[in-house]
Formats: structure tokens, C-alpha cells, sequence
């Protein structure tokens, strides 16, 4: 059969308008499929830029549009429609984004928090919005830090634009170029001192790195013989335990005739008077006790070896720490070159006569001042500590049997790292020995605890005179206050 050409216009009119229809019911299906939606509403605070049909956005991802904005009773409510096939919390937020910096806004579905179990239905409503961010606000915000750069440019500008701003800026200028030659001078006119330094390091390296295994060994050395000494008392407290059960046992039978009021000591025991004083005694003394058991005692035996004179020095000391910030610190030291012995002489003498010609004078009245050095002997430490700011100790005392003054830092919190600094014997710039001229005895170290009871340190040792100055490696061993308390409790006990 054979159509004629207003038939086949007449079927190319109809395809089209199929398709057409098609097309517009899937463009607009929101509005066209009343079954494939639900209907929400939220409030908003602000929705400048949000328009109807915009999109509704959750997790990235379109899932409905706007169908409505309008105010009820001083509240922004937009009218949403989400596609049904999409699983909404019940618990998000509305929020209002925008594409891009210019772009055009639309509603984001935000989780606060966990998804809830229960999800949004028809007609439900979202009751709370995030905060959004405007662009026009961003915008005068940037306007307004513009307007302050300007007015502190322009406060700087009529500062240095005048003739005094003008004068500073060059003094300022003229400071920074004399102090940097000044610092270029010192380390000119120190650069050999400073090359002796690093020398001295490299010397002290070495020296460590050889004698590190050594002391290693003898670490392990004193180990074993704790090791072996707290062996030993097993037997001595099997002992004493058996002592202290029958010490028990006469204590109970003690306590029966007491507490029948059997002889002096039980009639004073049921006398209530006598009670009560016993009892306030003991509540006195428990609080003495209580006080002294908060005291922590600290014991150390350290040596220093002393690179540059070979010589080698010794520490005893014993920490006693009664509250957190502040410890006294007692003990003794070797010393290889001793210390001090200062020896006054007066002379006096009145001359008949003519006088020898070296006196010059009839009358000779003079006092003569001698100082020496005993090599070799003990010294003794006595000082005081407070602590500052959780990281600064300083201590004042007896240093070495001399009067002085220091401090230590500890950058870390852990308290592994530790740097000191020594200042005494200020006597020493009054007098001279067979040494020469002496200066005050400073002292700097840097120790670091390889493990709670074991140390070492490296320092720079009286540093201001040229005879007896020595850069130094050492170590040594700590026992905290648990440590002396096991060690104390394992000491044998004769039993009779």
C-alpha cells in the first residue's frame, strides 16, 4: 500500500509528538509523577540566592529540588521534594551551599552526626540548619581588613615620611651593621679558640667511644653483685619470718591478759582517760610519720675523668626532697687538686734609730697573705635547691667546700636530659697561689640517663683558669627512694 505525502507528514507529526512528550515528563518528573515522590519541609535562618527548583543535594548527589520558599512566623521554610527511591536519615540538617564562588545555590542534606535509623517520610520536617557562608559577607569582610592595611600603610608612612622617622630608621640601620660587625670581629678574633673547641670534642668523642664498653662492664658488674646480695637473704628472711610468728603468738597471748585488765598495764589500757590521751598520741604521731614517709631520697655515685689533665674526681651525694619543688642535696667529693688553705701573717716592728734602708720607716705594720693548695683531699657539698617554672632548679651552698651558686635545666618533660652550671670559689679572685693568679671555679655539664639508675655526662670543667681547666667524660649510678627502701629491706637481719 502506498501513502501519500500527507500521510507520511501526518505519522512524522505523531513520532515527534511522542517523543517530545517523553522527553518532558522525564525532564519533569517531579511534577508529572505524583507517585515517585514525597514532600518534606525545614527551617532555615537565611535563603538569600535560593530559588524555587533548586537543586536538594545529600552526600554530593541530587536526590529532589525546591519546591517552595516562604516565611512562617519570622522562620524561613523551604517546601523540598525527594525522590522516593533515595534513604534519607531522619536527623540531617539543612544547609545552603553554592556551586562554586559565583555559582547558584541550592540545599544540602548535612549529617550532624551518626545516620539515624529512622528516615524522613512524607511530610516530615527537618528542624535544624547549619550555618552557611555568604559571599556578599565574605566580600565586605574583605573590604573591611583592605581598609585596616590602608590605615596602618598609611600610619606607617606618616611616621616615615617625617624627618625624626627618617633619623630612627637610619639609627635602627646603623645598630643592626655595627652589631653584625661586631659579632663578625669576636669570631674572628676567637676562631682559634673556637677550633680548639671543636677539637676538644672530637677528643671527648673518642675518648667516650673507647671507654663506653668499660664502663658497661662495670655496670653489670655492680648488677650482678646486687643481684647476688639480694640471693643471699632469702634463708635470713625465712628466718625472720618465723621469728615474727612467734612474736605473734606472745603478742596474742599478751593482748588476752591486757584485755581482761590483768595487771598495771591492762588497768591502764581499760581506763577510758587513759585511752583517749593514748589515742591523740598516736594520731600525733601518725602524722609525724605520715610527713617524714613523704620525704624521697635520692642516692648517686658518679666519676669524672678529666680529658686534658688526666686527673679524675668523685661524687657521693645523697638528695632529700621533702615537697616536689625544692631537695637538698648533702654528700662529699675528691678532688685532685684539693682545696684551698689561706694563711694570714702580721707583721709588726718599731725600729730605734735609723731603719734598714729596703724598710724606709721607723714603724713596720703589714699583714702578709699566704694561699695553698692541699692536693688530693675530700670535699663536702651542703645546698639548697628550689624549683622554678617546672623546669629550672637553682641551688645555693657549699660546692666542693666553697661557697657557690648553680643551676640545672631540664628541656623534656621526661627529665632524661639534663644541663648544668656551677659557679664557686669567688674567694679565689682575692688571693694568688703557687698556681698564679686564680678566677672563680665554673663549671658546665650536660647529663643524660641512659636508664632510670644509670647516667653519664660530658662537661667543661673550670673553664676560667688556664692550669687546671679540662673538658671531662663520666657516669655513674642512681637509686631512687623505691630503690633504697628494696635495698634497705634486703639487708640481712642477725637472728639470735
Amino acid at each position: 500500500m502506498k501513502l501519500s505525502l500527507e500521510a507520511k507528514v501526518g505519522i512524522f507529526v505523531i513520532f515527534c509528538l511522542i517523543v517530545l512528550g517523553y522527553m518532558t515528563t522525564r525532564v519533569g518528573e517531579f511534577g508529572w509523577f505524583k507517585g515517585d515522590f514525597y514532600s518534606v519541609r525545614g527551617y532555615l535562618k537565611d535563603a538569600a540566592g535560593v530559588t524555587k527548583d533548586a537543586f536538594v543535594k545529600f552526600k554530593g548527589v541530587e536526590v529532589g529540588k525546591v519546591n517552595k520558599i516562604d516565611i512562617e512566623d519570622d522562620h524561613v521554610v523551604a517546601y523540598l521534594t525527594i525522590d522516593k527511591k533515595y534513604k534519607i536519615p531522619a536527623n540531617v540538617i539543612l544547609v545552603v551551599r553554592a556551586t562554586g564562588f559565583l555559582g547558584e545555590k541550592y540545599i544540602e542534606l548535612s549529617l550532624k552526626e551518626n545516620p539515624d535509623e529512622k528516615l524522613l517520610a512524607d511530610e516530615g520536617v527537618i528542624e535544624e540548619s547549619g550555618e552557611s557562608t555568604d559571599i556578599d559577607e565574605l566580600t565586605n569582610k574583605f573590604g573591611e581588613v583592605a581598609d585596616d592595611i590602608k590605615a596602618i600603610t598609611g600610619a606607617l608612612k606618616d611616621i616615615i615620611a617625617t624627618t625624626e622617622g627618617k633619623d630612627g630608621m637610619k639609627t635602627i640601620f646603623d645598630n643592626f651593621r655595627d652589631t653584625s660587625d661586631s659579632i663578625k670581629t669576636l669570631t674572628l678574633r676567637n676562631q682559634e679558640n673556637i677550633t680548639q673547641l671543636i677539637d676538644n670534642l672530637k677528643d671527648v668523642s673518642v675518648v667516650f667511644k673507647e671507654r663506653t664498653p668499660n664502663l658497661a662492664e662495670q655496670m653489670d658488674n655492680v648488677t650482678a653483685d646486687i643481684n647476688e646480695i639480694m640471693g643471699s637473704s632469702k634463708e635470713n628472711i625465712k628466718a625472720t619470718i618465723t621469728q615474727l610468728e612467734k612474736s605473734v603468738t606472745n603478742i596474742e597471748s599478751i593482748t588476752a591478759k591486757l584485755d581482761k585488765g590483768s595487771g598495771t598495764f591492762g588497768g591502764l589500757i581499760n581506763d577510758n582517760e587513759t585511752l583517749k590521751n593514748l589515742n591523740e598520741t598516736l594520731v600525733s604521731a601518725k602524722n609525724m610519720l605520715g610527713k617524714i614517709d613523704d620525704f624521697k631520697f635520692y642516692l648517686s655515685f658518679s666519676g669524672e675523668s678529666l680529658v686534658d689533665t688526666g686527673e679524675t674526681k668523685g661524687y657521693f651525694t645523697l638528695k632529700i626532697q621533702p615537697r616536689k619543688h625544692k631537695y637538698y642535696l648533702l654528700g662529699i667529693a675528691s678532688d685532685p687538686y684539693g682545696k684551698e688553705k689561706i694563711k694570714h701573717t702580721h707583721y709588726s716592728a718599731n725600729y730605734e734609730g735609723e731603719p734598714p734602708a729596703y724598710i724606709g720607716t721607723q714603724n713596720v705594720n703589714y699583714t702578709s697573705t699566704e694561699a695553698n693548695w692541699e692536693e688530693n683531699s675530700i670535699t663536702f657539698i651542703a645546698q639548697y635547691a628550689q624549683r622554678f617554672f617546672d623546669v629550672v632548679d637553682l641551688r645555693i651552698g657549699i660546692m666542693e667546700s666553697e661557697f657557690g651558686v648553680g643551676a640545672d635545666y631540664y628541656p623534656f618533660r621526661h627529665e632524661k636530659l639534663q644541663f648544668s652550671f656551677d659557679a664557686f670559689d669567688f674567694a679565689a679572685l682575692e688571693f694568688s697561689d703557687d698556681r698564679g693568679d686564680r678566677e672563680a671555679h665554673l663549671k658546665a655539664k650536660v647529663q643524660y640517663y641512659l636508664t632510670k639508675n644509670l647516667f653519664v655526662n660530658v662537661g667543661y670543667d673550670d673553664f676560667l683558669n688556664k692550669e687546671t681547666r679540662s673538658t671531662f667524660i663520666g657516669g655513674g649510678l642512681r637509686f631512687l627512694d623505691d630503690d633504697i627502701k628494696y635495698l634497705f629491706g634486703k639487708i640481712p637481719v642477725p637472728i639470735n
